[in-house]
C-alpha cells in the first residue's frame, strides 16, 4: 500500500496541479439531500478544482481533506486527509473510507456505512491548501425506522410467513439484521425475540437483565437465535421506509369505537393509520398524548416529550395493551380517539379541487371503471364503491 501511494504521489508531483491566488474550489455536485435506508450505505461526492492558469505547480497530496458533521450545536469531525494519509475518529472507524483518495488526489468523496437515524444532518466537505481553503455541504436524512410487531392474540404467535404478511399490513416490510443492528446503534432496546428478513430470530438488549440476556449473557448486544424453522413462532420486527401523506388525529369527546373511527376517518376523505405509519409520524416529531385506533385494532399514542402521565415518562409509539402482560388489544367497543392517514395526492391537490356531483346507477359499472381511470390513484373510491359493497344514488367525484 506504501508503495502504490509514493508511485501516485511521484506520478502526481510530475503533473501541474493549479492552486493560488483564489483557484480553489470545492463542489458537491447534487441538487438534493441525500435519502439513503437505515442500515445502508450512501457515497457523498465532493471534487475540487483549480482554476487560475498562472498557479504554481504543487505537490498533488499536499491538500488538507476534512469531513464535519454540522449540528445547530457543534462541528464533529470525522476525517482529515492530507500527504495521502488519512485519520477516521473512533465513532467512524470502519463506517466512513474516503473512495477514490489517494488514487486521486482531488476526490474527496466518502462512503458512510452501517447507517443511522442519528446520521441524519449536514455533512462539510472541506479542503484547505496553505491560507486558501474552500467548502461545501449537503443534507442527508437517513429514512426509515425499526418497529416490533406482536400480533393481536397474544404474544409469540407468528410464523415467518405471518411475519412478513404482517408487516406488509402495516405499510412496512420484515426488518434485515443490518436495520435492526443500525436501530440498536441509535438507542433501540426491546426483549421480545422477533423474526428477521434471512429467517433469524433476533433482538436488541442495551441494559442486559433476566430473561434478557440470550447468547450475550451480561454484555449489551443484539441477541440471534440463528436461523429457525420457518413455522416456529415468535413476534417480528418490521421496517417502515417512508410514506406519501400525513397522520392526523380525529377527536371526539366521547370517543369511538373501532368501526366508529373507521367511519370518522372516511368521512375526512382518510383512512385508519397503520401501525408503521405512526411510527413514521413519530419519528418526524409527533408527539400526542392521546390514546386512538390503527387500522389493526391496535390502539397506541406517540410520545416524544417525556412525561409522567403519557407512558411512564418513557418516549416512543406507546401501545395499550388489554392483559398487564402486554399481550391483547383492547375490545372493538372500547372508545379512544381516531388516528388517520391522509394520502399525499388528496392533501396537494384538494386546494385546487373543484366537487363534481355525480347521478350513477349502482350497476352503471362502465362508468365507474371510467371515473377509477381518470382519477388514478383512487383511495376515495375504494372506500365509498369498491370495497364497501354500499348502494348509493350519487358519489362526489373530486376533480383536479
Amino acid at each position: 500500500a506504501v508503495d502504490s501511494i509514493k508511485e501516485v504521489y511521484t506520478a502526481w508531483t510530475c503533473s501541474a496541479i493549479i492552486v493560488l491566488h483564489g483557484s480553489l474550489h470545492v463542489s458537491i455536485p447534487v441538487m438534493f439531500p441525500f435519502r439513503p435506508l437505515l442500515g445502508g450505505k450512501v457515497e457523498v461526492p465532493c471534487y475540487f478544482t483549480m482554476k487560475d492558469p498562472k498557479a504554481t505547480i504543487i505537490n498533488p497530496l499536499s491538500h488538507r481533506i476534512k469531513w464535519s458533521y454540522v449540528t445547530k450545536e457543534k462541528v464533529s469531525q470525522i476525517l482529515v486527509a492530507s500527504e495521502g494519509k488519512v485519520h477516521v475518529e473512533t465513532e467512524y472507524l470502519d463506517r466512513v473510507t474516503l473512495v477514490n483518495y489517494p488514487q486521486v488526489p482531488t476526490d474527496a468523496s466518502i462512503e458512510i456505512t452501517e447507517l443511522r437515524s442519528k446520521d441524519s444532518g449536514t455533512y462539510l466537505c472541506e479542503v484547505v491548501h496553505g491560507i486558501e481553503g474552500s467548502k461545501d455541504s449537503v443534507n442527508i436524512q437517513v429514512q426509515g425506522i425499526v418497529f416490533h410487531y406482536r400480533a393481536i392474540s397474544t404474544r409469540y404467535t407468528l410464523t415467518f410467513e405471518k411475519a412478513k404478511k404482517a408487516c406488509i399490513q402495516n405499510n412496512a416490510t420484515i426488518a434485515t439484521p443490518a436495520q435492526l443492528q443500525a436501530a440498536y446503534d441509535d438507542g433501540y432496546h426491546q426483549c421480545d425475540a422477533g423474526w428477521l428478513s434471512d429467517q433469524t430470530v433476533r433482538y436488541p438488549i442495551h441494559e442486559p437483565r433476566e430473561p434478557c440476556f440470550g447468547d450475550k449473557e451480561n454484555f449489551p448486544g443484539v441477541r440471534t437465535y440463528g436461523v429457525r424453522d420457518v413455522n416456529e413462532t415468535y413476534d417480528v420486527y418490521c421496517f417502515a421506509e417512508k410514506m406519501s401523506g400525513r397522520v392526523f388525529y380525529s377527536m371526539s369527546v366521547d370517543k369511538f369505537s373501532f368501526q366508529e373511527a373507521q367511519d370518522q376517518c372516511v368521512k375526512l376523505g382518510a383512512r385508519l393509520a397503520t401501525t408503521g405509519e405512526l411510527y413514521l409520524s413519530w419519528k418526524n416529531g409527533m408527539d400526542v398524548c392521546n390514546a386512538g385506533w390503527l387500522a389493526d385494532r391496535s390502539v397506541r399514542y406517540p410520545i416524544n416529550i417525556p412525561r409522567p402521565q403519557c407512558g411512564g415518562g418513557l418516549v416512543g409509539v406507546r401501545t395499550v395493551w388489554l392483559f398487564p402482560n402486554q399481550t391483547g388489544y383492547p375490545h372493538p367497543d372500547s372508545r379512544y380517539d381516531a388516528i388517520c392517514f391522509q394520502g399525499r395526492w388528496l392533501i396537494e391537490n384538494f386546494r385546487y379541487s373543484r366537487v363534481v356531483s355525480l347521478k350513477i346507477k349502482e350497476s352503471n359499472t362502465s362508468i365507474l371503471n371510467t371515473i377509477k381511470y381518470i382519477v388514478g390513484y383512487y383511495i376515495i373510491f375504494e372506500r365509498l364503491v369498491v370495497f364497501t359493497n354500499v348502494k348509493f344514488d350519487s358519489v362526489s367525484l373530486i376533480v383536479w
